[in-house]
């Protein structure tokens, strides 16, 4: 997330204090602590200067003290929401993509940083796909950057819809798609790969009266022994998606599987 003034901790601590959805549960309480203390000020002032009409300042000092305290707390109250609403907004800008609003590169990196940690840590299966459309300039030389767009948008529905919810999908750049799978061995990373690239290339999208199409390469890279950081993983994974593509694209393509650290010996798949 990019670097602001409206950091989680900040935005944590505006959130319990200040009840944005509910105002006057903010404008109330300090309503009534502001009038009581004015009241109370203003009379011991009275009784000090010798002043007969205490009732009336002390009412009158209460009064005024909740006015103003109403006043500043809808203030505040206005300005939590507009914070927390920016916070929001820069939160969206700097993880999500413009075009499909899944994730973008940077943010992906961050949660694939983490998930590699963990399966290092335990041993535990996760992989990673590479999902680059084919022959995606074509599309937009033909049919225009608006039907690439909407086609790039098509495929990363369908492609969205073949995940589960643990699972990670972003934008890489260009008309690339990023895919963590936690928690997946070899051959269930082989599948989801192959369930993806039969999708898409059932996939018709009605521009302008014209059906226009795409297929979609996929390199698929499972976390083991020999990855010794997240960048030797995604290299795997680009050397996967390359021999995809050297293939006649329109296919899925492994890196070789690598045993776990403990010895444990996983079958090397190649589709």
């Amino acid at each position: 997330m990019l670097d602001s003034p409206f950091d989680s901790a900040w935005m944590r601590w505006l959130d319990r204090r200040v009840p944005t959805s509910r105002p006057w549960m903010l404008a109330l309480p300090m309503a009534l602590a502001a009038g009581a203390s004015s009241g109370l000020v203003a009379g011991l002032a009275c009784v000090a200067l010798g002043r007969a009409d205490v009732t009336a300042v002390a009412l009158a000092a209460a009064a005024a003290g909740a006015v103003v305290a109403v006043v500043l707390g809808s203030l505040l109250c206005a300005l939590a929401l507009s914070m927390r609403q920016l916070h929001q907004r820069v939160t969206v800008m700097s993880t999500r993509d413009d075009l499909t609003g899944v994730l973008n590169r940077r943010q992906f990196m961050l949660l694939a940083e983490r998930e590699w940690a963990r399966c290092r840590r335990y041993e535990a299966d996760g992989a990673v796909l590479l999902v680059d459309a084919d022959h995606f300039r074509r599309i937009n030389d033909h049919h225009g950057h608006a039907a690439g767009d909407a086609l790039l948008r098509e495929i990363v529905r369908v492609t969205g819809g073949l995940l589960r919810q643990a699972d990670v999908l972003a934008r890489a750049d260009g008309e690339s798609l990023l895919v963590l799978l936690p928690q997946t061995d070899p051959l269930g990373a082989l599948d989801v790969a192959e369930r993806v690239r039969e999708h898409v290339a059932a996939l018709q999208l009605d521009w302008q009266g014209l059906r226009v199409s795409t297929t979609v390469s996929i390199g698929v890279a499972s976390m083991g022994a020999t990855h010794t950081s997240l960048d030797a993983l995604m290299a795997d994974v680009d050397a996967a998606l390359a021999a995809a593509k050297a293939a006649g694209r329109n296919c899925v393509r492994a890196s070789p599987i690598q045993p776990r650290r403990s010895g444990e010996a996983r079958p090397v798949i190649s589709k």
